[in-house]
């Protein structure tokens, strides 16, 4: 589908595309507030739960993102994965406006804080894309998707960005931090809301105060040249066999998992 079929598809939105597709090249990141169903996500909390507390007894002594933060990839199973999340056509124009045509979805995990976590080192969510020029700033190769399975407030972790610090270099932008210069900011995220953003915008997680883990899921979305390794759960083939032939490719780094029923 072509960036203007998009458009066409969300019409009355254009406009808004163009003004989030500006917001992540100025900024580092937009927020579509009260973008997805409400029910949807409390839909998918609600099945994730028991995965995530077991997961987290599983792996207590060896957290995976700092003390009582965890990074797990989500399977593809009804209500944890919802087409919304993957196929809005207006998330899907945005990251066409940055990407280009024929990008690839490559991650659907999720990172959850839990009382006890603490300040994660301010970091980017990949490595240079030349290890001979690490220094240089290019466009993005990679967007990622957040929504929060619960209402985050100050007191649950919230994601922490350094604005408009992927138009610096790196060292540039930490040494600015450091000093002051450059704040980072929390953003509070409400049930429905997504965060788009650019992954070499400087970031970190913060401590979860609270009694209740603080799950936010992430869909990242690439170039179609750039590939990384990473942990991903299969497609059942009984889902694979209901998207349609550009779903498909947009989907198509996943395993298909054919041992199931179709």
């Amino acid at each position: 589908m072509t960036m203007k079929q998009l458009n066409e598809t969300v019409a009355g939105t254009a406009t808004d595309i163009r003004k989030k597709a500006a917001e992540i090249r100025q900024q580092g990141f937009c927020i579509l507030p009260n973008h997805f169903s409400q029910k949807a996500i409390e839909a998918c909390a609600r099945a994730f739960h028991p995965i995530l507390l077991d997961y987290a007894q599983t792996h207590s002594e060896t957290p995976n993102r700092g003390p009582n933060r965890y990074y797990i990839p989500l399977p593809f199973q009804p209500p944890i994965f919802n087409p919304q999340f993957f196929f809005d056509p207006t998330i899907l124009a945005i990251h066409e406006a940055i990407l280009g045509e024929n990008t690839r979805i490559d991650q659907f995990a999720s990172d959850t804080s839990f009382n006890g976590s603490v300040y994660q080192d301010v970091h980017a969510d990949v490595p240079a894309l030349f290890h001979e020029a690490p220094e240089m700033i290019h466009p993005p190769q990679i967007l990622a998707m957040n929504f929060p399975l619960i209402r985050i407030t100050p007191n649950h972790g919230p994601f922490e960005v350094a604005r408009g610090s992927h138009l610096l270099p790196e060292s540039e932008a930490l040494k600015k931090i450091e000093a002051g210069d450059i704040s980072l900011d929390p953003l509070l995220l409400n049930i429905g809301d997504a965060l788009i953003r650019d992954t070499r915008c400087l970031h970190r997680g913060t401590p979860n105060r609270t009694d209740a883990p603080r799950p936010v899921a992430v869909i990242s979305c690439t170039r179609t040249w750039f590939y990384r390794e990473r942990e991903r759960n299969p497609i059942p083939e009984s889902i694979w066999i209901r998207f349609s032939d550009s779903q498909q490719k947009l989907m198509q780094r996943f395993p298909i998992d054919k041992t199931g029923p179709t």
